[in-house]
């Protein structure tokens, strides 16, 4: 028998969050001055509709052909007495600095930008707006956020933004006034793709209590700064990042990382020769490990115990019966191990409850 509609409230709330935005002018807006969207008067949306309203948008301008976007969708939510967003996802080149500083008087807590490519250094100055009370933002895969479109973004006046808004940014004029300092309640940062001319260092100096960091893609001209969160971070990502001796030394540091994702795409572009003498060092000092992922390293032949002498019976996910010998000091199994395209993947006892293999 087919469940109803009421059976699953949040079903019937996307359902219903669906219907409002393809038919916004029949139920919480009108038709303003020059056809511009406008929100009725005596409607007030609290956060959690907000936040289900602007997130859904976005999807269904990226997954459904049939629906018409709206030039001025996020000026809906441009006053905090009517409308209030906390939590917000928006991604790809759909996404312009308009709409940003749409919302800027917002007080919103997460901001996840992924692949937002439209977006210029003049989006910097919205993020500054939200400086007290972001705990979470993600930038990642935004290229072109540091860098202007022609004028001072951080200072633009308005007379010249419509024009800068159909200008891509130029790879030349790098933004050099932003960091985050007064970003207080910042904890989880995303600047996977940080482009090669921002000294990843110098904009993240001011953040004292980030507990979750990805650097993914992010070239690192030094590593000692890393140590400022050594005893906060609990997650780190530095996917596709170069690693080196220093950095390693770096990382064992951080003895209260839970997550820690060193991998690579692949041993093709890996110039770094993961050693026995390095995993141990990890495991021995990262004592709070949860999750690892090496994949895509090249792993030196003195890793792994010699087929002969492996523990006898059905694989094992317990650390003393472990092939890959640094991992027999667990003092318990992973929950997550990433060994994808290293020679490790072949071995049969690995300590962990789920390893990515292929």
């Amino acid at each position: 028998m087919a469940a109803k509609a009421g059976d699953n409230p949040d079903s019937l709330m996307t359902l219903a969050t669906i219907f409002c935005l393809r038919n916004l002018r029949k139920t919480m807006c009108y038709q303003g001055f020059r056809n511009k969207l406008c929100l009725r008067s005596d409607i007030f949306l609290p956060s959690e509709i907000c936040d289900k309203l602007v997130n859904t948008y976005m999807e269904l301008v990226h997954t459904d052909s049939n629906f018409e976007p709206e030039e001025s969708f996020f000026q809906l939510f441009s006053d905090p007495c009517s409308t209030r967003l906390t939590r917000v996802q928006l991604r790809e080149d759909f996404v312009r600095d308009r709409d940003l500083e749409a919302i800027q008087k917002q007080d919103l807590i997460e901001l996840h930008l992924t692949y937002c490519n439209s977006l210029s250094s003049r989006s910097l100055k919205s993020l500054i707006s939200f400086r007290e009370t972001l705990v979470s933002l993600c930038l990642f895969g935004c290229n072109h956020i540091f860098y202007r479109k022609g004028g001072a973004p951080l200072a633009c006046n308005e007379d010249t933004e419509d024009e800068e808004e159909e200008s891509p940014a130029s790879r030349q004029a790098l933004e050099t006034d932003f960091n985050f300092q007064g970003f207080n309640r910042l904890r989880l940062l995303n600047l996977g793709g940080l482009p090669d001319e921002v000294d990843a260092e110098t904009l993240l100096k001011p953040l004292k209590s980030l507990t979750s960091l990805d650097l993914s893609n992010v070239q690192l001209l030094g590593t000692a700064f890393l140590t400022q969160w050594k005893d906060r971070l609990a997650s780190l990502v530095l996917y596709n990042v170069d690693l080196s001796e220093e950095l390693v030394s770096t990382i064992v540091e951080m003895v209260n990382l839970r997550h820690l994702d060193i991998s690579r795409e692949s041993r093709r572009t890996s110039k770094f020769k993961m050693s026995r003498k390095i995993l141990t060092a990890i495991v021995q000092r990262l004592v709070n490990l949860v999750s690892l992922d090496i994949s895509g390293h090249i792993m030196l032949d003195n890793c792994t115990v010699p087929h002969i002498e492996e523990a006898m019976g059905r694989p094992s996910i317990e650390p003393c019966k472990s092939s890959i010998y640094p991992f027999q000091e667990l003092k318990r199994p992973l929950q997550f191990l990433g060994l994808y395209d290293t020679t490790l993947c072949n071995v049969t006892h690995i300590p962990a409850y789920k390893v990515l293999l292929i």
